[in-house]
């Protein structure tokens, strides 16, 4: 009995406390419906005319790359795929010593970080593809393609679908 008289208490203050609260001081917005929600219109404003978008014009400066630019460019991603073979073979012979393995394993965790790994090195060859790509996309927007762009984003996405075979050779020698 004492419980349900605590608990009736209780319950009472807090309701006197909330009515309180409720209280008008009248600095808040009305919640009484608007026009617009009762789905009349405006009447006094209209909508801005719809103007259409239009890129910015690029300089055919701009556009085109640097002389040796998209050689630099070839060699960034060929150097980044070597280094990417040399982590693809040692993260294959971790993750054949970690198969069969548990997944908390030390030789399960050596195996995944080397996967992380592998995968960090392709996003750096596909931040090389990623400049290229911009340069093309900036080439064509001049309407002056350049058929050196187009050959060395063949050849760098050439490498990055090499790196995602490796990557996923690496998962199902893991077992993943």
């Amino acid at each position: 009995m004492r419980a349900n008289l605590t608990q009736f208490a209780v319950s009472a203050g807090l309701a006197v406390l909330a009515v309180g609260c409720a209280g008008g001081s009248g600095t808040y917005p009305s919640l009484a419906m608007r026009p617009v929600e009762s789905g009349a219109a405006p009447s006094s404003s209209t909508p801005p005319a719809a103007q259409p978008i239009r890129p910015a014009p690029v300089p055919l400066a701009e556009a085109l790359p640097a002389p040796g630019w998209l050689a630099d460019q070839r060699a960034a991603a060929q150097a980044l795929h070597t280094t990417f073979i040399a982590q693809e073979t040692a993260a294959a012979r971790l993750a054949a010593a970690a198969a069969g393995q548990p997944f908390d394993s030390a030789p399960h965790a050596a195996a995944m970080v080397a996967l992380a790994d592998l995968d960090a090195q392709r996003a750096r060859t596909a931040s090389v593809l990623a400049a290229v790509d911009g340069r093309a996309v900036a080439a064509a927007t001049t309407l002056s393609p350049d058929p050196a762009l187009a050959a060395a984003q063949a050849e760098i996405a050439a490498l990055l679908a090499r790196q995602d075979a490796g990557i996923a050779r690496v998962w199902s020698a893991l077992g993943g």
